[in-house]
């Protein structure tokens, strides 16, 4: 019953979209299969079980955010281009269309699932996080080549958030890591912001600051996801404010955007 109400819901969610504009406007083959390769990965990680739903509904939001700032990268090498603005921050937002569906589908899926989650073999997890890592490299080579991923400040800053983190919380480091990063990134947004913000009558001085602030996140988020999958024994739904996570980081990317516009106006 279960999973005909799942497939109910999606039937119908797939006539509003199409009514709306067109089924195939929500239709991307790159963005969904960034969302499907993590997907996998997460039952990998638990031994192909169902407690996959459990990771999956994990770290969906959090994919989807992640591919939404390699996707802004992307979109930050062609910001001269304006009339490509629209169609490109349009598919950067669908693998978080994408992530947040899948979220509920799994929140629906795994409401009877109470068998605690026990982690496979070494290999699988290390498997499952290769896996994860690959797709984030292979998305930032097609988005703007890895080279614009790479920015030691934003480095630099994630290394020293992981060493306090690692080192104050009560919690195996693992554990404290994927649960606390992703917030801690904020502190390299908020960085590059001030930079940025500091510095609007010189555009050449604001790609650096907005590198800072959108890597720093990127990188914290990537790594939470990768610890989730290598031990995925250690987190069940220990993020239920994930959406208002990704609201802030939507908040973000709007106020990037409108202080880079005006600085090139």
């Amino acid at each position: 019953m279960r999973i005909a109400s799942v497939g109910v819901a999606i039937a119908i969610l797939c006539v509003a979209l199409h009514l709306a504009a067109g089924l195939m406007t929500f239709v991307d083959l790159a963005s969904a299969a960034f969302i499907a390769v993590p997907a996998f990965a997460a039952f990998a990680a638990v031994g192909f079980k169902e407690q996959g739903v459990l990771i999956v509904r994990e770290i969906a939001v959090q994919v989807g955010i992640v591919g939404m700032l390699i996707g802004f990268v992307g979109i930050l090498q062609n910001v001269s281009d304006l009339n490509a603005l629209g169609p490109a921050y349009a598919i950067m937002l669908l693998v978080v269309f994408y992530g947040f569906i899948l979220t509920g589908v799994c929140g629906m899926l795994s409401a009877k699932i109470t068998e605690s989650i026990v982690a496979p073999s070494v290999g699988l997890r290390v498997v499952s996080a290769g896996l994860w890592v690959v797709v984030c490299a292979l998305a930032m080579n097609g988005a703007a080549g890895l080279a614009a991923f790479i920015d030691l400040p934003s480095l630099l800053i994630v290394a020293a958030l992981s060493v306090v983190i690692a080192g104050t919380s009560d919690d195996e480091w693992p554990k404290a890591l994927a649960q606390y990063l992703p917030v801690a990134g904020f502190t390299g947004v908020l960085a590059g912001f001030i930079v940025m913000l500091q510095n609007m009558v010189d555009p050449k001085a604001i790609g650096p600051a907005l590198a800072v602030a959108v890597l720093t996140l990127t990188y914290c988020n990537v790594a939470s996801v990768a610890l989730t999958l290598a031990y995925p024994e250690m987190r069940q739904d220990r993020n239920p404010a994930r959406f208002t996570y990704l609201g802030f980081v939507l908040l973000f990317i709007m106020a990037a955007t409108s202080v880079l516009l005006l600085s090139l106006a």
